[in-house]
């Protein structure tokens, strides 16, 4: 676990204070932009670095610990840890946590379609959450999740990528930060222009991982009047619309392919849609276009 500390952060100590028999464990449940992970440094332990170089969130999972950020103590069950910040962590010998690593830039890039500006002061976040907050949900939800292995997002990078939105945007919209009182809409109201940016930016990259955020930058307006012109004028969610315009191009593909030698399979058009429950793809196609999709691939008419 040391060697593996040191490779990636070389800031990082790591000092045995007692042993624990099972030794030391990893588990990586994901690991794309941003990390989620699960350790247990082998025993009692003293570990932390002088510099930290991305943000991370840890909370115990077994055992008892303590976190002191800038010399300070984080009396909260999750710590959350920020670039350029001396962080020293004591964890009981049967200790276990999870943490979530995300790069600052990742941050950044997401908080600025909240302000409508680049971001120019580091963002920094209050220390502590409880475990009843939006952030310590999620947590919980994870761990329980994680049990089983690595989280099931590895067959499509628009799942991935979702997945890691939601992380990012529970972490500004929940949890206390320098910005905080700078979130909330955009300078624009709704227009059919931005209906339209709206749903070109829909159509243009629907075989892109984009998120509801993405949408609302790219029509100039708030998360809240998106949704809320979306359900007025489209009777519709901006997700939903998305949604169809992918089940669109889902069609379109296996139609072109119906009764061919073509080696595209259903998944394969399903996942390239960024449909990852294929029951759910076959369900809402086939109330939509009236059969399955097996079928339209087949050429059956």
């Amino acid at each position: 676990m040391r060697d593996l500390l040191e490779q990636q952060y070389p800031s990082y100590f790591l000092k045995v204070i007692k042993p624990h028999p099972r030794g030391a464990r990893h588990q990586l449940l994901h690991r794309g932009k941003a990390m989620l992970y699960t350790a247990s440094y082998g025993g009692e332990i003293r570990t932390g670095t002088s510099e930290s170089l991305n943000f991370y969130a840890v909370m115990p999972l077994r055992g008892a610990g303590s976190v002191t950020l800038d010399g300070e103590d984080i009396s909260a069950p999750i710590s959350l840890l920020g670039p350029q910040q001396k962080i020293d962590m004591r964890w009981s010998i049967d200790h276990e946590v999870m943490v979530m690593q995300i790069p600052s830039a990742l941050l950044q890039d997401a908080l600025e379609p909240y302000l409508g500006d680049p971001v120019k002061e580091r963002l920094r976040f209050e220390p502590g959450a409880d475990h009843g907050s939006a952030l310590g949900r999620t947590f919980r939800m994870l761990s329980s999740v994680g049990t089983a292995g690595s989280l099931p997002f590895s067959a499509s990078k628009i799942a991935e990528h979702h997945f890691e939105q939601f992380l990012l945007h529970t972490l500004l919209s929940s949890q206390p930060h320098n910005y905080s009182h700078e979130l909330g809409e955009l300078p624009a109201s709704w227009t059919p222009a931005a209906l339209r940016r709206a749903t070109r930016y829909c159509e243009d990259h629907a075989g892109e991982p984009i998120s509801l955020n993405d949408i609302a930058a790219a029509a100039r307006v708030g998360v809240r009047t998106l949704q809320l012109g979306f359900r007025e004028h489209l009777r519709t969610t901006p997700m939903a619309y998305l949604r169809s315009v992918r089940l669109a191009h889902a069609h379109a593909d296996l139609v072109r392919v119906a009764g061919t030698d073509s080696p595209m399979t259903v998944t394969d058009v399903a996942l390239r849609w960024g449909f990852t429950h294929l029951g759910r793809f076959a369900a809402l196609y086939r109330q939509t276009y009236g059969r399955p999709p097996s079928s339209t691939r087949q050429g059956r008419r």
